[in-house]
């Protein structure tokens, strides 16, 4: 599989062009879809930067590297795209909202509703990660700290620390391939459920 194709999202660009010159705000759905679908291969870049340093740390970490800065300069490639995935993720979460909120209620049928019901919890955990590690790392009394583990699945657990209470302390974990693969279904999904409610041709699933 093209780690980078998300081809339900791209026939239902392919499907609203036609409509830009008819107005009624197509060209805005059209070009948020398009932005989506950029911040959606952003995303796959930076997990995939993420799983080439995870790759050069194999079967023996420091010792792969002649140099400790070698070591130290891939060490925080890893972690930093990790960071930098979950900043595409939310963006794409963000024009997912954008173009769903400007559906009508009454325009969303039961399946609509019930897919967001579905995904609901995952999107809040997405996001609350992502604001507390780049948006927002001194709320709550805990200032997110360095990372402190990072697994071969690319699973990375940053420390956010209580200067007060110490032992207060909470992790923070980021899981950049699982959450993009959720990513992934979740917007292949929308796709559908958007070409329905606009009346295109369904996209295939």
């Amino acid at each position: 599989m093209d780690d980078y194709k998300l081809e339900n999202l791209v026939n239902l660009i392919d499907k609203l062009r036609p409509l830009i010159d008819e107005g009624g705000g197509w060209t805005v759905t059209y070009l948020r879809l398009q932005a989506l679908f950029v911040y959606f291969q952003y995303a796959v870049a930076s997990v995939r930067l993420q799983e080439e340093n995870i790759q050069k740390m194999a079967d023996g970490q420091h010792k792969n590297f002649s140099t400790h800065a070698e070591y130290a300069d891939c060490l925080l490639k890893l972690y930093s795209s990790a960071v930098t995935a979950y900043s595409n993720l939310r963006t794409c979460l963000r024009f997912s909202k954008t173009i769903i909120d400007s559906i009508s209620e009454l325009d969303q049928d039961g399946e609509f509703k019930n897919f967001r019901i579905k995904y609901e919890q995952w999107v809040k955990g997405v996001t609350n990660k992502r604001d507390r590690i780049t948006a927002h790392p001194e709320e709550k009394d805990r200032i997110v700290w360095k990372p402190n583990m990072w697994s071969d699945n690319g699973q990375v657990r940053f420390r956010a620390i209580n200067p007060q209470i110490p032992s207060a302390s909470q992790e923070i974990i980021l899981e950049p391939r699982k959450d993009l693969e959720k990513l992934r279904e979740y917007l292949s999904r929308l796709s559908i459920h958007l070409a329905r409610t606009w009346k295109l041709k369904p996209c295939e699933i």
